[in-house]
């Protein structure tokens, strides 16, 4: 149409790209939003995401149509370019943990986006090419705002059901069981570790199973796989800042455990390296270290919860070193949380 109806191409283009926008505001309003996680602050949607989404709801989404508030519309013609807000189908159920939490559904419309966009990358050449030259920063605007973010609702579309798929509740209530000032070397690995990996080996099946009616891409079950991992990791870590009393012996358990967790998830995944590998291995063998080490391990390690840090001072380090010491680490932790607040 753009090449047979030059006068109107860039209307066309215009009109396209509201389609796309329409399309990618509609799958991450169904797949993607999800306040309980963004309130994490694991910054899962990019600032430029984000300002593309609102972007995007300020431009076309009606946002009043539907409300009961009909004195306090806009102009006709302000509204005239915008178009409701898109429901999801009744029949597409997101809380069944059978079916992976719509997984199936999330990987169709999160895809069929990511290879629009990809459509569109090819395209671009050719529409810039039909397009006014008044008009060309619109398509590149178009092109770095929205084209290029479509990929990244993968992330926090794919977290949800990562964070649903494994119970990381159980394993932290497991880990309180666990009893760490043990006085011999233990030789065998805690519970919690083989009901960690059942969850994992249960989640692996659940992905195959799905994949034999709706193809999972390598990058997302890469993408699942990392988001999972991840948490689990970061689980466990909390876990052990959890922990009232611990000995040598009860770290040098801990590390078994962990050790045992890696071995046989590397027999599921072929994800290398393993995600947040070394947040859990750096937290453990920091009970080892001497007062002054720790001072400066303290201010070097920032992804560490104030909880987690002030746990292993006064766990680890509490056993071994005076109360004085222990008041000037803990008054370390304290700077670093500052210029958070």
């Amino acid at each position: 149409m753009m090449t047979i109806l030059k006068p109107i191409a860039f209307d066309v283009i215009h009109c396209m790209s509201q389609l796309f926008d329409y399309y990618l505001y509609a799958v991450y309003t169904f797949f993607g939003r999800n306040d309980a996680y963004e309130s994490t602050g694991l910054g899962l949607s990019s600032s430029r995401l984000r300002t593309t989404l609102n972007r995007i709801q300020e431009s076309l989404i009606d946002v009043e149509v539907g409300s009961e508030n009909v004195g306090s519309l806009a102009p006709g013609e302000e509204r005239k370019e915008k178009v409701p807000s898109p429901h999801l189908s009744h029949m597409v159920v997101l809380t069944e943990s059978n079916t992976l939490y719509g997984l199936s559904q999330r990987v169709v419309a999160t895809e069929s986006l990511v290879f629009l966009a990809e459509q569109f990358e090819f395209l671009q050449n050719h529409l810039d090419s039909v397009m006014p030259a008044a008009k060309k920063p619109f398509l590149q605007q178009f092109y770095s705002q929205t084209v290029s973010t479509a990929s990244e609702l993968r992330k926090p579309i794919y977290w949800i059901v990562a964070a649903k798929a494994i119970d990381y509740e159980q394993l932290l209530l497991l880990m309180t069981n666990v009893k760490w000032d043990v006085k011999e070397i233990m030789s065998q690995h805690n519970v919690y570790v083989d009901a960690l990996l059942k969850e994992f080996e249960l989640f692996n099946k659940k992905l195959s199973d799905l994949s034999r009616h709706v193809r999972i891409p390598l990058p997302v079950s890469n993408i699942l796989w990392e988001h999972c991992i991840r948490l689990a990791n970061r689980t466990l870590v909390e876990g052990y800042a959890n922990v009232k009393k611990c000995s040598n012996e009860g770290r040098a358990l801990m590390q078994l455990d962990f050790q045992q967790f890696l071995m046989k998830l590397e027999k599921l995944t072929d994800i290398r390296p393993i995600p947040d590998k070394e947040f859990v291995e750096t937290y453990i063998k920091a009970y080892y270290l001497t007062e002054n080490d720790m001072e400066r391990w303290i201010k070097e390690h920032r992804e560490y919860s104030t909880k987690q840090l002030t746990n292993l001072v006064n766990v680890c380090l509490g056993s071994h070193i005076n109360k004085k010491a222990r008041q000037k680490l803990l008054a370390a932790i304290d700077d670093l949380d500052r210029p958070k607040r």
